[in-house]
């Protein structure tokens, strides 16, 4: 078992890298076949992926499958292999999927030190579905907008820079990355807040947890000052052009670097999550 999910992370890690490879040979270098290497290397890392949560779910259930550590780092890989899958066919925002697929590739790596069996005292009732799920869908959108924030200032850097002009003109326009990075946390932080309230209820009939300053755990504050730093995000978002461009990119890419923390804190160190 422990040899399996090593190669599946090493399998979707190489696939996802070498699919992060084919974009940059496609849109830097124009090599004819990059684009094909693209989707042939991502679909193979999806569809192990994917192979791996079914022969999960068959075998532990799906609430079991989807508390498993290593079996919830496939699937946000997988997640965000396919938002990366998705830019690539976007002709506004190329370039952008390479800088998905690395993230993915990471997740995929990461897979291989996590453990690749159920949490024992976890809950097990039906509800943690769409608990876990709505914090991988979360998780997948915050990263694909931070991802267009880190992409819009790179961007945006060589513009006022007057560098790099060839590049500048083959990757996404400033305008679509804007777009696309507000879009992101508009979608996720619906779902981010309903996994945060799951997760309190989930809290609330643990018995281990109890008697515990469960409200100290790094998990939990780290995830809070996400969701304010979000929250405020989006009220932006929706009020008017308070914040655009590089202020909403780098909001964005701290977001990313928020959410990046709380995975690997609730993947290794979570009382919450063990």
């Amino acid at each position: 078992m422990m040899s399996g999910h090593i190669a599946i992370s090493i399998i979707g890690g190489i696939g996802f890298g070498l699919a992060a490879i084919g974009s940059y040979l496609g849109f830097r270098q124009h090599v004819k076949w990059a684009g094909s290497l693209l989707r042939v290397a991502a679909l193979v890392a999806i569809a192990v992926g994917a192979a791996h949560l079914l022969r999960a779910v068959a075998g532990l259930g799906a609430v079991g499958a989807l508390q498993n550590d290593f079996s919830a780092a496939v699937l946000l890989a997988g997640l965000i292999g396919l938002v990366g899958l998705g830019t690539h066919f976007s002709a506004s925002l190329k370039g952008l999927d390479g800088f998905l697929f690395l993230v993915a590739a990471a997740v995929s790596f990461t897979g291989a030190a996590t453990t690749n069996a159920p949490r024992a005292d976890m809950t097990h009732r039906p509800w943690f579905i769409s608990h876990a799920l709505a914090f991988s869908l979360s998780a997948t959108f915050f990263i694909a907008g931070g991802v267009a924030g880190v992409a819009y200032l790179l961007v945006n850097r060589m513009l006022r820079r007057k560098r790099g002009t060839s590049l500048v003109g083959s990757v996404a326009p400033l305008e679509s990355l804007e777009r696309f990075g507000r879009w992101m946390p508009l979608l996720g932080f619906p779902l981010f807040t309903y996994g945060i309230l799951t997760g309190l209820y989930g809290v609330a009939h643990r018995p281990d947890l109890s008697h515990t300053a469960w409200y100290l755990d790094l998990t939990f504050l780290l995830s809070a000052v996400a969701w304010a730093v979000y929250a405020y995000l989006c009220a932006a978002s929706l009020r008017g052009p308070h914040i655009r461009g590089r202020r909403a990119a780098v909001l964005s890419t701290y977001g990313l670097g928020l959410i990046v923390v709380v995975f690997f804190v609730r993947e290794f160190s979570s009382r919450l999550h063990q």
